[in-house]
């Protein structure tokens, strides 16, 4: 699967980001949704809640929803609606230095939660775990382990779910790997 190039194809992955987050389904993220995805994340690795990898996921999931308010919420209700989330995406992909700021500690969270051996490397049951925490097909999850495994190792590097994370969130390329870290789900 390929992305089609077009100018809406970053604005189709934030569409598809916001709707996996918008867990009531109300058409806005709050709160609760933020933190209803890393309880699920946390519940689908198996993770005691009071474990260092869940208390790190909870943490940064606080962190992201404070960085959504304080970035995004344009009338300071609290509530991310898709316009806000689809703009404010955007500029947070365009702007040199946000990922690292905002996502890439999310990330790392999910790495280090999802490695449940602590080998330093997410195997594909493991990498399922995440993606179904996420609403995503198994299909779709081995689709995107498949695509994110890039030097064909049979497990995924730090370096490798990151990257993954960084295109999705921020390369309008339609070739960029990490358009799949959800799978076939653009198509």
């Amino acid at each position: 699967m390929t992305i089609t190039a077009s100018p809406d194809a970053l604005d189709r992955k934030i569409d598809l980001c916001f709707g996996r987050a918008d867990l009531d389904r109300d058409g806005l993220i709050d709160a609760s949704d933020v933190l209803g995805l890393a309880v699920r994340t946390v519940v689908a690795a198996g993770a005691d809640f009071d474990s260092p990898k869940a208390v790190a996921m909870l943490k940064a999931s606080q962190g992201w929803w404070r960085a959504l308010v304080a970035d995004l919420d344009s009338n300071r209700d609290q509530k991310i609606q898709r316009h806000e989330y689809r703009v404010g995406m955007r500029l947070l992909a365009e702007a040199p230095g946000a990922f690292d700021d905002v996502l890439r500690p999310a990330a790392l969270a999910v790495f280090r939660l999802m490695d449940r051996n602590e080998d330093g490397w997410i195997s594909a049951a493991e990498f399922w775990d995440f993606q179904r925490a996420f609403g995503s097909s198994e299909a779709a999850a081995r689709f995107a382990f498949e695509k994110l495994d890039t030097d064909r190792d049979g497990v995924l590097s730090e370096a490798e779910l990151l990257s993954a994370f960084r295109g999705f969130y921020t390369s309008t390329d339609p070739d960029q790997v990490g358009n799949h870290l959800f799978g076939d789900a653009l198509d």
